[in-house]
C-alpha cells in the first residue's frame, strides 16, 4: 500500500509539489496530480472531448486532426505500447459516456 506523499509524489523529478493533491478517476481509484495515470487520464479526455472522430476538411473552425490520426502520432513518437494506451483509455470513455 502506498502512503499518501507516496501517490503525491511527482512523476519525473520524485518530490511532492506544493499544488499536488489526490485525484480520484472514473474508475474509482485515487491517484495524484502529477501521477503517470493522471496525466494518461487527462490526455485521454482531452483526445475524447476535444477531437471529432472524422475530419471535415472544408470547415476551418474546427480541428482539423481526427482521435484516430492523433494516437497514429503518438505511435510514431511514443511507440505500440503508449498508442495503445491511450486508445483503451479513451474506448474506457466512449463507453462510459453512452
Amino acid at each position: 500500500m502506498q502512503s499518501h506523499n507516496d501517490q503525491l509524489a511527482c512523476r519525473g523529478c520524485g518530490k511532492v509539489h506544493q499544488g499536488a493533491r489526490l485525484i480520484t478517476l472514473p474508475d474509482g481509484t485515487q491517484v495524484g496530480s502529477y501521477s503517470e495515470a493522471y496525466r494518461a487520464y487527462t490526455e485521454a479526455k482531452w483526445v475524447f472531448d476535444t477531437l471529432p472522430v472524422t475530419v471535415n476538411r472544408r470547415r476551418k473552425k474546427t480541428p482539423q486532426i481526427s482521435r484516430r490520426d492523433y494516437i497514429m502520432a503518438v505511435l510514431d513518437k511514443r511507440g505500440q505500447e503508449s498508442a495503445d494506451e491511450l486508445a483503451n483509455n479513451v474506448t474506457k470513455l466512449w463507453k462510459a459516456a453512452k
